[in-house]
């Protein structure tokens, strides 16, 4: 695995989110500030999609580790406008500041999308790649800030692997994905379409008119997620696309089933600051608890590759001093 095109080919540090505190700088009155770095690192403010709060469309924007080297490093020479500052004594509370770094993309990212279905607490809504590091976010605040119902749709072994509390945390209801079901069930997505309109009236505690999920986010990376999407929402339901496959992969739906049933699709890529310090003040707040592994800075490439082949359950920090 390296840079992707558009990075530098050499002396390239990745690393895209992280904390940490100023240590030198021209403005003496910045030592010692906790601030943050996050992939959208700046944009300019004030372009027609800065204004409508689509920061991640601005020309102007840089971006870490594309134009300023990464993080998975002890120090970082950056300009200021590239750093999110933090509140103070954020970093001296004795908390895990790994949880912390999954609020800034990931965390952004996810509270995006839950915004972007235009959801109403008690509604059902299905989480794709539910274990992953965006994924899990979603079903925490889906669950813990919005007052949805969550069923979560992963790999089996990353459902098994998830400790009780963690399960409980992430969404209500569990089920495999349905390549899963295909695989070991010989009605195959009929059967898993079955599991999950059962599911649906369970945690709606009403069977007089039994339907599919109002709100349906895909944070998997892998094609085969993003397959009968329409077949998992019910009329007048949000569909949200959050991960990205690799390749020119395209989503195939009928027209007449968009329109007939009112269903609407929206990529949804990642939010901005202020999205990034309200999922940090959920953190701190103790409301959701990001699943972070951490890791030595030597354990990296072993990591990326285990990210490569969806290997990772939640999120992997790097810690790289204390």
């Amino acid at each position: 695995m390296g840079p992707e095109p558009g990075y530098r080919s050499q002396n390239h540090i990745a690393g895209h989110e992280g904390i940490g505190y100023v240590v030198k700088s021209h403005d003496l009155s910045l030592l010692g500030r906790p601030v943050a770095m996050r992939f959208l690192a700046a944009a300019c403010e004030s372009c027609v999609y800065c204004l409508r709060g689509l920061q991640s469309s601005c020309p102007e924007q840089l971006n870490i580790p594309k134009h300023v080297n990464g993080t998975f490093q002890h120090y970082n020479t950056v300009p200021i406008s590239c750093l999110m500052p933090l509140p103070a004594g954020l970093l001296d509370e004795g908390r895990d500041l790994g949880k912390y770094c999954a609020a800034l993309c990931s965390g952004s990212a996810a509270l995006r999308a839950i915004r972007a279905s235009n959801c109403r607490p008690g509604d059902v809504a299905l989480i794709i790649g539910v274990a992953g590091g965006i994924g899990h976010l979603v079903g925490m605040m889906a669950k813990r800030v919005f007052g949805l119902k969550v069923i979560g749709i992963d790999r089996k072994w990353k459902i098994d692997t998830l400790q009780a509390e963690q399960r409980a945390q992430v969404a209500d209801v569990f089920l495999p994905t349905p390549g899963e079901c295909v695989e070991r069930e010989s009605n195959g997505l009929y059967g898993f379409k079955s599991a999950l309109l059962s599911a649906c009236t369970q945690l709606r505690g009403d069977s007089q008119l039994s339907r599919y999920a109002e709100t349906v986010i895909v944070t998997a990376s892998e094609f085969s997620a993003f397959q009968n999407l329409e077949e998992y929402a019910c009329d007048g339901g949000s569909i949200v696309c959050v991960g990205v496959p690799r390749g020119d992969c395209k989503l195939s739906i009928p027209l007449a089933t968009l329109v007939e049933r009112s269903l609407r699709f929206e990529g949804s890529l990642m939010g901005g600051r202020k999205e990034a310090m309200e999922v940090l003040q959920y953190i701190r707040s103790g409301l959701i608890n990001p699943i972070v592994t951490e890791v030595g800075l030597a354990d990296v490439p072993k990591e990326m590759q285990r990210l490569g082949e969806g290997g990772v359950i939640g999120k992997v920090a790097v810690r790289l001093s204390g």
